[in-house]
């Protein structure tokens, strides 16, 4: 019995090492800071990882400690409720969060693009969106249904004319025929699926930005409090954050090799990694658009499309979901 229990408690030990993801420096005179990621570790935080190993963090006063998410991870609930004291999230959740009255703000906008997809194989005769009546579509947890909703709107498809049904990680549900409709990200999933033996002429895509729903994506986010009580704390973990993302994006080998460590786990790929990075590349860094900056023109063009297809129950204001403050400061720093 007593051999069990240690078993076990050795266990828990290793989960929640594994969970975390701490600086090895000793960490004197430092303030701890949390940051929850609403995903495993992988490129889509590279930023993150970066300064977190260059010891960025460090230099701006911070002893970051990344915490590690998953499909059924609320990470805006873990940030209201001050588990964490900064989180990742889709902007669209972010905003609908907002809209249920959860105190939370974007500081910066990491992902001016975000490569959300659909995907079905050729063989369903599943082509459009019209299609979707009475077959299976997946998606991870709660989050990332925004688009999905105001597509179903835009299309007059009721909610309840389609099986919503989550789908973990991975794309095995899909694969194995358990799944119509994936969710699959264009950086992540859907090279999934091209390395499972899937060629291009196999699937269909479905792409929210042809039917007008190409939202910015990844946001770093807050508590609003932590913005009006600590302004100079966001502002040095935003600069020491967006210059991982910059060194990054122009170091994926180097930032993938980093993403591994943090991963802990053999069941990474490094290939697959190294497509995501570059990928991810291309949605942090736009030629028209600072990173981390965020358009106000996007986001009140998110916010009017969500409130149209009744995403958004009731109108907010822009304000509300994102400040650009945060950013300006980090800039003359």
């Amino acid at each position: 019995m007593k051999k069990k229990i240690v078993i076990i408690l050795l266990f828990s030990l290793t989960f929640l090492t594994a969970c975390i993801f701490r600086p090895s420096t000793p960490n004197s005179g430092l303030e701890t800071v949390s940051l929850q990621l609403h995903w495993i570790p992988q490129a889509q935080f590279a930023g993150y990882y970066m300064a977190l190993e260059k010891g960025w963090y460090r230099a701006e006063g911070i002893n970051l400690v990344i915490k590690h998410g998953g499909p059924e991870l609320a990470v805006i609930d873990e940030v209201s409720g001050g588990k964490s004291d900064f989180g990742t999230a889709f902007l669209a959740d972010l905003s609908i969060a907002v809209q249920k009255g959860k105190a939370v703000i974007s500081i910066g906008q990491i992902q001016q693009m975000n490569g959300l997809l659909l995907v079905t194989k050729k063989s369903s005769g599943i082509r459009r969106p019209a299609d979707f009546a009475g077959k299976r579509i997946g998606v991870w947890g709660s989050s990332w249904e925004a688009q999905l909703n105001a597509l179903l709107a835009r299309e007059n498809i009721p909610r309840k004319d389609v099986k919503i049904t989550p789908q973990g990680f991975g794309m095995q549900m899909f694969l194995a025929g358990e799944l119509d409709v994936a969710s699959a990200m264009v950086y992540n999933e859907y090279h999934t699926l091209l390395e499972s033996g899937l060629q291009p002429k196999d699937m269909n895509i479905i792409d929210y930005t042809m039917y007008g729903l190409g939202f910015p994506g990844d946001v770093l986010f807050t508590n609003r409090l932590m913005t009006q009580e600590k302004p100079e704390l966001c502002s040095r973990l935003l600069k020491a954050s967006l210059r991982g993302w910059q060194y990054a994006i122009e170091n994926p080998r180097e930032a993938v090799d980093i993403v591994l460590k943090a991963s802990k786990s053999s069941i990474f790929d490094r290939d697959h990694q190294l497509s995501m990075m570059r990928e991810i590349a291309g949605l942090v860094k736009v030629s028209w658009q600072q990173i981390g900056y965020t358009d106000p023109s996007a986001i009140q063009q998110m916010v009017d499309i969500l409130y149209r297809y009744e995403v958004l129950q009731a109108k907010i204001q822009p304000g509300e979901v994102y400040t650009n403050s945060i950013w300006e400061q980090a800039q003359t720093e």
